[in-house]
């Protein structure tokens, strides 16, 4: 019955907001904190399974593939307004009242709501543009990256096969709800002696260690199950990475004066980070992650031989000449696409980011953001992501923030908004993906777009929230939030801002870095991504996650990869979803009472 009622059914449509919500949270806490996030495709389709096919009579493949592409959908601003925040409330920034809340309001920890509302309007008007131009240069191109045979996208592709998987048999959804159930119940009886005073969820080891030694451990099942979900050389490296930094680099360097240590152990890593572990990690990241990105690009045309010119590739030019035909023939798109351009311009002109400059400098710019920047973008991180799951966050570097920094403007806000002035380039991936497998998830255009819309609102507007609610309960900076990728946004618009690399970072360490993180990630197992997050993470982290690593490593070894795929990846997403949700609920109640 639930068949022909089709996909977008009441309950798909609550029990995808809820799972939209939870993801883009977990996702956001994991992403402030640790500069990563995972997919929750499993999951999502176990739940569904377990409630429309178990206990709600049947479902159809319609009705759960809408539950996965929409709690899949994300349109969170968890880092742009989180980061705002964060340069307020440490270092004083002043940004417009259009940007951000009140300075007064940040500084002494509370929420004006009155001061809220330019800021939410901006960025909801923002977002708009950008998914809006992001849905129309993925309806134009749709039918031609489809076709291209090279285009799998391999992440989506597994996803696909799980649906079939779960239509067959529910085991995975015991699994999930067992381990979702241990995360609880572990985790809420660690932090439960908080509410008396007592401390069950770390150990500081900092006191017991010789001088510039730092090290604390963290028990919360999430951070080992982190651990276990990585890619293993992913965890063991950072592991390694850490171990040495705070071990072995950090009293070395105290001992010669570069920084002063403390027995608090975010005291003191605090000092190390800004000292040294800031200018190697962010070489390696910046310099050594897109050597590392094009390289692998690169690599993946030559595996497959010698590509002819004539392969039937559509080119920059060709595709452009193929967007520019497709508005012409859907004048609905056309009058859209104008709208939303215009929209753009007049926001541009308005508000003018790149204040002293003059307003039309910027409306320029949005214009060559919109029309060619965007599309460039859009094109090559669709292909990217096509051939090979990975992305490349040079790309916005190259496009946007080097053009406005040979503006000689040094300033925050207009590096900070300019992708919500131009199409969204993951758009393309997150609908044209699920599009190329519509057979296997018996969805059509129409319900992929929809299913996105229902994932969209109820994130964007659930991260405003979520975002008021960890600043002023946990707080930045903190061992519940070290918030790793502030520290990293900071150090790169530092950069931007002060016009001199010195001035942030070391640039021999810096360019080192880069160098060594690249030659290591191609000519050994050891992740670089691994080296730099060793480097970055408070030691809290260091040996629960390498922890979970090796706790991977004898899994794969003692019952097979199809274990973690089959049963290990379940276990560690249940127990890691509930116990941050957990932590984070405990950890602001403790506060409260």
């Amino acid at each position: 019955m639930m068949g022909e009622l089709g996909g977008l059914t009441f309950r798909s449509i609550v029990l995808s907001v809820f799972l939209a919500v939870l993801f883009s949270f977990i996702n956001g806490y994991l992403g402030i904190n640790f500069g990563m996030g995972f997919g929750f495709g499993a999951v999502a389709i176990a739940i569904a399974y377990a409630l429309f096919h178990k206990l709600g009579g049947g479902s159809s493949r319609r009705e759960l593939s809408i539950v996965l592409i929409a709690s899949s959908s994300s349109m969170a601003i968890y880092h742009s307004f989180g980061f705002i925040i964060y340069l307020i409330e440490k270092d004083g920034v002043s940004f417009p009242n259009w940007l951000a809340p009140s300075t007064f309001s940040i500084i002494n920890r509370f929420v004006d709501f009155n001061s809220l509302i330019p800021p939410i309007i901006f960025f909801s008007i923002g977002t708009v543009i950008s998914c809006v131009g992001g849905l129309i240069f993925s309806y134009a191109f749709r039918d031609i990256l489809i076709s291209d045979k090279r285009m799998v996208w391999p992440h989506t592709a597994i996803v696909a096969n799980l649906v079939d998987g779960f239509l067959r048999g529910g085991v995975h959804a015991r699994i999930i709800g067992w381990s979702a159930l241990i995360g609880f119940v572990v985790t809420f009886l660690q932090y439960l002696p908080s509410f008396w005073g007592y401390d069950f969820t770390t150990i500081n080891l900092t006191p017991l260690l010789p001088y510039g030694m730092i090290m604390a451990l963290s028990f919360n099942l999430s951070f080992f199950a982190i651990g276990y979900i990585i890619n293993v050389d992913v965890s063991l490296s950072l592991m390694l990475s850490g171990i040495l930094t705070y071990l072995v680099i950090s009293p070395v360097l105290a001992s010669l004066g570069f920084f002063k240590p403390s027995i608090d152990p975010m005291a003191s890593y605090n000092s190390l980070l800004f000292a040294f572990s800031i200018s190697p990690s962010l070489g390696i990241l910046l310099l050594g992650g897109g050597l590392l990105s094009i390289f692998v690009f690169v690599k993946g045309f030559k595996s497959r031989g010698t590509v002819k010119s004539d392969d039937g590739r559509a080119g920059y030019v060709q595709l452009y000449k193929i967007f520019i035909s497709f508005l012409l023939r859907n004048k609905r798109s056309l009058i859209i696409f104008i709208a939303t351009f215009s929209l753009a311009l007049i926001m541009a002109w308005v508000l003018n980011p790149l204040s002293p400059l003059p307003p039309y400098i910027f409306m320029v710019f949005v214009g060559y953001m919109f029309l060619l920047g965007g599309f460039i973008e859009c094109i090559t991180m669709a292909r990217l992501s096509g051939e090979t799951g990975m992305g490349m966050g040079m790309m916005g570097i190259l496009l946007y923030d080097l053009p406005i920094f040979s503006l000689g403007y040094r300033n925050y806000p207009a590096y900070l908004v300019s992708w919500f002035f131009k199409p969204g380039i993951g758009i393309i991936e997150g609908t044209v993906s699920y599009y190329k497998y519509a057979d296997k998830f018996d969805v059509s255009w129409s319900d992929i777009v929809k299913a996105k819309i229902i994932g969209w609102i109820p994130t964007f507007i659930s991260s405003i929230i979520f975002v008021l609610v960890l600043w002023i309960y946990l707080g930045f900076g903190t061992p519940l939030m070290p918030a790793i990728s502030f520290i990293q946004m900071k150090a790169y618009y530092s950069m931007l801002v002060s016009g001199n690399i010195s001035a942030v970072i070391d640039p021999i360490t810096f360019l080192g870095g880069g160098i060594l993180g690249a030659l290591l990630e191609l000519f050994t197992p050891i992740s670089m991504f691994g080296i730099a997050m060793g480097m970055l993470l408070p030691p809290h982290y260091i040996i629960p996650m390498g922890t979970g690593g090796l706790i991977r490593w004898y899994t794969d070894r003692r019952f097979g990869k199809d274990f973690f795929r089959n049963v290990g990846s379940m276990v560690a997403t249940g127990i890691m979803a509930t116990s941050i949700i957990t932590q984070v609920l405990m950890s602001i109640l403790t506060k409260i009472f």
